[in-house]
């Protein structure tokens, strides 16, 4: 596989789709017909030489193999690189279908005859690299209107051309990764790491964000899962380049009671979420949509809130507001005493009651009448 002739190819393909993109722009803007004719004419000179590209292939890649396999033509080429470069760099991926087609075509006949290359039945849907969006779409929309952008998979495809991969992630966190000042320092960056989590479950479960999020997070579901990987292993190696991160009170807790990272998001989400808003309480149900990655996964960690739970048996967190004993259906909460041991350093010990024996209890007290049947039932 001869990944260097591929990454030579993206380029030049992604210069003339640059080039085309100019061109077509100054089109629309030129001030008499000549000029609009020059400069649709030289746009057409560029979609040839990208024809001229595709039929010279003479090398085995991924990009090869893509174009290859699918019968990829220049126009097909073209709108690929297009939401590609809109996926590079907006957070929405998105392009409707007549800046797609009005790129590659600058009359109304060929315009219309573009359409063909946005249908259903074309090479791209049918090949599902491309997607249009239709959550908001109705019967009556025409193709124009729609938005389309490009699937993971083909975006994935063009990164290998690149040598983009995952194993980069851990790479570029280590060389980045620098020492943990503070607990302070530490925490703050679990809150980035949840807020990403949380993004990415409003994504996924179709909810609302309860929090507030600065600008530059990513809206892609694909995007969202790379920022969270990098940013995972951003956290991971810095702490190992800490000297003395064993006196940082919640590494402390997360070694002492065997806790893994989703156990640390909740946690911090919940301390977050009664800062910023003045609620200490989160349902339960939410919190485990925080953690997963798609309803399969969310049956997977259905036991996050159990009474066997690490956080309820240790009393990091508390619940409320249960449902025929249902841990699922209740309300959680991180107790005051656990935030204080997080954000001020105040030793956190195991409850001395139980989180069953909380629960037997709140259930007791919930079926008393009065205070005749309390001392009866004592």
């Amino acid at each position: 596989m001869n990944t260097s002739s591929d990454r030579t190819l993206l380029k030049q393909l992604l210069d003339l789709s640059d080039s085309i993109d100019q061109s077509r722009g100054m089109q629309r803007e030129a001030p008499t017909p000549d000029e609009r004719d020059r400069l649709g004419h030289l746009a057409e000179v560029k979609i040839q030489e990208v024809a001229r590209l595709l039929r010279n292939l003479d090398h085995e890649g991924p990009l090869h193999h893509l174009l290859r396999r699918y019968r990829l033509g220049p126009q097909h080429v073209l709108i690929l690189l297009g939401l590609l470069k809109r996926r590079l760099h907006h957070e929405d991926p998105f392009v409707t279908g007549r800046e797609l087609v009005s790129t590659l075509f600058d009359s109304s006949f060929t315009i219309l005859d573009g359409v063909r290359l946005l249908s259903p039945g074309s090479r791209l849907i049918q090949a599902q690299l491309i997607f249009p969006d239709l959550s908001k779409a109705d019967e009556d929309m025409e193709i124009l209107d729609l938005r389309f952008r490009l699937s993971d998979r083909a975006f994935r495809i063009l990164c290998r051309v690149l040598k983009r991969n995952l194993s980069g992630l851990k790479r570029g966190a280590e060389q980045e990764a620098r020492p943990y000042k503070s607990n302070l320092a530490y925490v703050m960056d679990l809150r980035r790491l949840s807020q990403l989590y949380q993004k990415r479950a409003a994504k996924i479960f179709h909810y609302e964000e309860w929090d507030d999020f600065e600008a530059g997070f990513p809206e892609s579901i694909t995007l969202l899962n790379r920022e969270i990987m990098r940013t995972s292993a951003l956290v991971r190696a810095r702490l190992e380049q800490t000297e003395g991160k064993e006196r940082f009170p919640l590494h402390e807790i997360a070694t002492r009671f065997g806790l893994a990272e989703d156990h640390l998001v909740v946690l911090v989400t919940l301390i977050f979420q009664e800062l910023t808003q003045g609620n200490p309480y989160l349902d339960a149900v939410d919190l485990l949509k925080l953690v997963s990655r798609s309803e399969e996964d969310l049956v997977r960690r259905r036991k996050l809130f159990s009474r066997s739970s690490p956080l309820l048996r240790h009393g990091l967190v508390a619940l409320d507001e249960i449902v025929h004993d249902k841990e699922i259906c209740g309300e959680v909460y991180v107790p005051n005493s656990v935030i204080e041991t997080i954000l001020g350093g105040h030793p956190v010990k195991d409850s001395e009651i139980d989180a069953d024996s909380r629960i037997d209890f709140h259930k007791f007290l919930s079926d008393l009448d009065d205070s005749e049947d309390f001392f009866k039932n004592l």
